[in-house]
C-alpha cells in the first residue's frame, strides 16, 4: 500500500509533546501487511508503515483485526500499534494497546468488554456492553463506560456512564 497525502493546517496542532506548525505539508508512505486466514483458530493482520510525516518520518508496526478463539463462546482480540515520529523539533513514540472479548450465552445473548490504552493523550477506557434480543428485532442493552486520565498529576475520572437500552420491534 502507498500513499500520496496533502495536508493544509490552518491552525497549529501538538501530537506527543511536539508542535506542527501552520503550512501546507506533502507526504508519502508506504505499508506492507500481512493477513492470517481468519478460518484459523489464531488470525488478524501484521503491518509496517514507513514514511514521511509533516516535515519528518513516521515508522508504525500494529497488530489490528487479531482475534484468538479460546473456545466457541469465548474470543479475545488484541491489537496494538506503536508509531515512532522524528521531527525538526522534536520526536515521540505512541502507542496503542486494545482488546476486545466477546462471551455468547446464546446466538440471540452476548457480553463483550474492550479495554484501551492510548500514550498520546494518557487514557485507559474501558466499556463493558450486555445484548440480549429478547424477540426478533427487538433487543436489551446495558453498557458501562469508564475513560480514566493516566498521568500522575492528571484529573482522573475523564468520563463515566451508564445506560440501559431496550428497543422493541413493531410489525404493522
Amino acid at each position: 500500500d502507498v500513499n500520496k497525502n496533502f495536508d493544509v493546517l490552518s491552525v497549529p496542532f501538538t501530537i506527543g509533546g511536539v508542535t506542527i506548525p501552520v503550512g501546507g505539508y506533502n507526504y508519502n508512505d508506504a505499508a506492507v501487511s500481512y493477513n492470517f486466514g481468519q478460518q484459523r483458530r489464531l488470525s488478524g493482520n501484521v503491518s509496517l508503515q514507513r514514511g514521511q510525516y509533516y516535515n519528518g518520518d513516521i515508522t508504525t508496526v500494529s497488530v489490528s483485526q487479531a482475534r484468538v478463539s479460546i473456545t466457541t463462546r469465548l474470543s479475545v482480540e488484541p491489537s496494538f500499534s506503536v508509531s515512532r515520529v522524528d521531527l525538526p523539533n522534536g520526536s515521540f513514540t505512541t502507542r496503542v494497546i486494545r482488546s476486545r472479548s466477546d462471551y455468547g450465552f446464546s446466538p440471540r445473548m452476548f457480553a463483550s468488554a474492550l479495554l484501551q490504552y492510548n500514550s498520546a493523550d494518557r487514557t485507559f477506557s474501558s466499556n463493558l456492553r450486555y445484548r440480549w434480543e429478547y424477540r426478533p428485532g427487538s433487543e436489551f442493552f446495558v453498557v458501562w463506560t469508564d475513560e480514566r486520565d493516566t498521568r500522575p498529576t492528571g484529573i482522573g475520572l475523564r468520563n463515566r456512564a451508564f445506560v440501559i437500552k431496550m428497543t422493541r420491534l413493531l410489525r404493522f
